[in-house]
C-alpha cells in the first residue's frame, strides 16, 4: 500500500489527534485533514498497524474548516488543530475524557489559544550532505527536522533566539549529535520564559562526550551573540551537558553561562492569591503558565479541603500545587526525585514565606514505604501514570480522597480503573485544556472512599 494514491472518508480522530479513516481493514491516517471530509491522499508508510498518509487535495471539505494561521502546517509537529475552529477543538477534547471516563464536567478553556506556550524544545539536525537544521520534528518522520520561520504557540522572540543561534551555528565547525553512534555536539535547543515577570532563559544541550566538548570560543560566542535579547537583568543562559554512556542512566551537567542560576515566574491563582517562583533549567513548571493558575485554583475546589488535614503532593516537581493548597490546610508533604526541582521548591516555600510545606527528594514509590495515611493525596505523575510501587503503597495508606491530575488521560483511566477495584469511587472529572492546536488535554478526578 506504500506510496499509493488514494480517496478516503474521514470518520474520526486517533489519539494523536490526527483525522483517520478505513480502507477495508485498514486505518489510514491523514495529518491536516478534518472528520467529516473527503480527501485525496497519498500513503507513506506503517506504523503500529496504521498506515500514515500524506494530504494531497480536500475533496469534500468540512463546513467547520478554518484556515491554518502557520505555514509550517500540518507538515510540523507541534501543532494538530489549526484548521479546526477552537470551539470544536474543545468539543473533541470534551468528548475524549466523557468517553474515557463516563462522564465529565465542561472543559476549561484555555484563556490565550496562541502564544500560551513558556517552554520550547528546537533539535539540532543534519543530513549526508552536511546541511544544518534546527527546528522541530516533522509530524510521522523518522526524526526529520523542519526548521521553523514561525511558531504562534510561543512569543516571537523565541524564534528569533532560534534563528539567532542557527547563525552561530554556521560560524563554528560543530555537528548535530548523532544519537546511534554518540557522535556531535549539538542535541537541543531549550527556550523558557517567565510569562507573568517577562524572564528569559535559553538552555544550549550538547554532547557528553569529551571529544565533542565545545570550544571555548565557541561558547563565549554564543553568550554574545545572546546578550541583545538581555532586556535588562532578564536573561539567563546554560549549557547543559547530557552524557549518555551505554547501560546507564543519561548524567546531566548544568553550566551557568550568564544572568541568575534560575528563571522567575508568578503563579496567578486568584486577584489575593500570587506566588513568587524560582525555576531552574532543568525543573519542570506547567507549559501554559496562565492557566496552571486556573488548574490549581479548580483543584483546590474539587478537593474540597479541611483547615485539619494533611496533603501529600507526590511528584510535586517545584511545589506550586503544595503551596497553592497550604491556606486551605493544616500541613502538605511534597516528595519529588528531580534535585532541581526539590531546590526550587525549597526556595520557593521560603520565598513566599510558607511554614507549613516540606518537600522531601526521593522515588515517591520508596518515600511513600515509611509514611502514613493522609486526608488528601495529590499525584502528578510523569506521562506514564503511576508507576508499579507507588501504586500500590498509596492503595496500602487509603488516603481519604485521592486528586489525580494528568497530562495523560488514557493512562489516568488505567489507573482510575486500579482504583476503583480497589475500593475507590471516582466522583469528579475535570478536562482543562492546557494545550490549544494539540490532542493533548490536562484532566483532573477526585477519588473518594469511606473508609
Amino acid at each position: 500500500m506504500k506510496h499509493s494514491s488514494i480517496e478516503l472518508d474521514l470518520t474520526k480522530y486517533s489519539k494523536r489527534g490526527v483525522a483517520q479513516g478505513s480502507l477495508g481493514s485498514k486505518k489510514v491516517e491523514v495529518r491536516g485533514a478534518m472528520v467529516g471530509e473527503t480527501v485525496a491522499a497519498t500513503v507513506r508508510r506503517k506504523r503500529k498497524g496504521v498506515h500514515l498518509a500524506t494530504l494531497e487535495r480536500i475533496l469534500t471539505p468540512s463546513p467547520d474548516r478554518t484556515p491554518s494561521r502557520c505555514g509550517h502546517f500540518p507538515k510540523c509537529g507541534g501543532c494538530t488543530f489549526q484548521m479546526l475552529p477552537y470551539p470544536k477543538e474543545l468539543e473533541h477534547k470534551q468528548s475524549v475524557i466523557a468517553a474515557l471516563f463516563g462522564h465529565s464536567l465542561p472543559i476549561l478553556p484555555s484563556p490565550s489559544v496562541w502564544e500560551y506556550r513558556n517552554k520550547m524544545e528546537y533539535t539540532f539536525s543534519q543530513d549526508k550532505e552536511g546541511t544544518r537544521y534546527l527546528g522541530l520534528i516533522e509530524a510521522g518522520s523518522r526524526g526529520k527536522v523542519i526548521p521553523l520561520t514561525e511558531c504562534h504557540l510561543t512569543k516571537p522572540w523565541f524564534i528569533e533566539v532560534k534563528e539567532a543561534v542557527a547563525q552561530w551555528w554556521e560560524k563554528h565547525a560543530l555537528q548535530a549529535y548523532h544519537m546511534p553512534s554518540n557522535t556531535g555536539h549539538l542535541r537541543n535547543l531549550i527556550v523558557r520564559e517567565g510569562t507573568n515577570t517577562k524572564e528569559r532563559m535559553v538552555i544550549l544541550v550538547v554532547s557528553g562526550v569529551p571529544e565533542f566538548a565545545l570550544p571555548k570560543e565557541a561558547i563565549q560566542d554564543f553568550v554574545t551573540l545572546l546578550k541583545p535579547f538581555d532586556l535588562g537583568d532578564s536573561l539567563h543562559l546554560f549549557l547543559q551537558v547530557q552524557q549518555a554512556i551505554p547501560g546507564k542512566p543519561t548524567q546531566v551537567f548544568e553550566v551557568h553561562l550568564y544572568g541568575r542560576e534560575w528563571l522567575k515566574e508568578t503563579l496567578v491563582l486568584s486577584e489575593k492569591e500570587k506566588y513568587s517562583l524560582k525555576i531552574s533549567p532543568s525543573a519542570f513548571f506547567q507549559p501554559n503558565t496562565v492557566q496552571a493558575g486556573i488548574l490549581y485554583s479548580k483543584a483546590i475546589e474539587i478537593a474540597d479541603p479541611s483547615p485539619s488535614d494533611v496533603v501529600y503532593d507526590l511528584y510535586c516537581g517545584t511545589g506550586t500545587i503544595g503551596m497553592a493548597f497550604s491556606p486551605y490546610v493544616d500541613r502538605v508533604l511534597g516528595v519529588e526525585l528531580n534535585p532541581y526541582a526539590v531546590y526550587d521548591a525549597q526556595a520557593n516555600i521560603e520565598e513566599n514565606g510558607i511554614d507549613n510545606v516540606e518537600v522531601v527528594k526521593g522515588d515517591v514509590g520508596k518515600v511513600l514505604e515509611e509514611m502514613k495515611a493522609p486526608d488528601i493525596a495529590i499525584v502528578d505523575p510523569p506521562r506514564p501514570g503511576l508507576e508499579p510501587k507507588a501504586m500500590g503503597h498509596i492503595l496500602r495508606l487509603k488516603p481519604k480522597k485521592l486528586l489525580y491530575i494528568s497530562c495523560n488521560p488514557y493512562t489516568q483511566k488505567e489507573n482510575v480503573d486500579r482504583f476503583v477495584e480497589e475500593g475507590y469511587t471516582l466522583q469528579v472529572v475535570q478536562p482543562v485544556d492546557q494545550f490549544p492546536h494539540t490532542p493533548h488535554c490536562e484532566n483532573i478526578v477526585l477519588l473518594t472512599r469511606s473508609s
